[in-house]
């Protein structure tokens, strides 16, 4: 029985484990919910990913290394390790709930829209948020680093800057959705089979995987769904 809750959940210690992990799951459900409601035009699908990110953020500090507590400088980095790229998460969901509210509305909840043809200068605003998303991201590390009077030098910065800038493309989506950017539910799927890549080598439960798969999937549909809408010329689009 052990060996089936540790191949769905992944290894737990003790119950911060088991409520990270809860959390880890439904914020990764959230997600789904959220990126099914924004393929419809959907207001809810912002207060969704808000959500979304506060728990995986709480999450996150549930797995606080109990060794920085002796570091004041390890404790700092890891602060700011999970406050910095929550910030960015959220403040993305918030951001494109404020943009949304804009638009005119098709019903209720929904909203109508042309969309935006593609640009390159479009892509600043995401990569923006996503480098700083994963800078943010890279504190956490080095904080262990830290706490153990380690030389900073040792971190892999460049594989970590990556792994960060592939986890932030789903808040840099949100702000290319936002933007009325088809183009935007591509970063989703890199997104989410970037975490697929991450909770297989950390061994975190097929749970998990099945989700981020979902996520894959939904971003797909939503590209397919913003596909059958009218897209603004060029000049009206700027």
């Amino acid at each position: 029985m052990y060996g089936i809750g540790e191949l769905l959940f992944g290894r737990m210690n003790g119950p911060l484990d088991v409520a990270a992990m809860a959390l880890t799951i439904l914020g990764a459900l959230l997600i789904c919910a959220s990126l099914g409601l924004l393929a419809r035009r959907s207001d809810t699908g912002w207060w969704l990913a808000g959500a979304a990110f506060l728990l995986q953020g709480l999450a996150q500090l549930m797995n606080f290394p109990g060794l920085l507590a002796a570091s004041t400088t390890g404790l700092l980095m890891f602060a700011a390790g999970v406050a910095i790229p929550l910030a960015v998460a959220v403040g993305s969901a918030a951001y494109g709930f404020l943009s949304f509210q804009k638009l005119p509305q098709a019903s209720r909840r929904l909203r109508t829209f042309a969309l935006r043809p593609f640009s390159g200068v479009d892509l600043l605003a995401p990569a923006a948020v996503a480098l700083v998303y994963a800078l943010g991201s890279m504190l956490v590390v080095a904080s262990i680093f830290a706490g153990f009077s380690a030389p900073l030098a040792r971190i892999p910065w460049a594989s970590l800057l990556l792994t960060g800038f592939l986890m932030g493309l789903l808040p840099a989506a949100l702000v290319g959705l936002a933007h009325r950017s088809r183009w935007a539910w591509l970063l989703v799927i890199v997104a989410s089979v970037a975490s697929v890549y991450s909770t297989t080598m950390l061994a975190q439960g097929s749970v998990l995987i099945f989700l981020f798969v979902a996520q894959a999937a939904l971003a797909f549909l939503g590209w397919q769904r913003w596909g059958t809408f009218p897209t603004d010329g060029l000049k009206a689009a700027r």
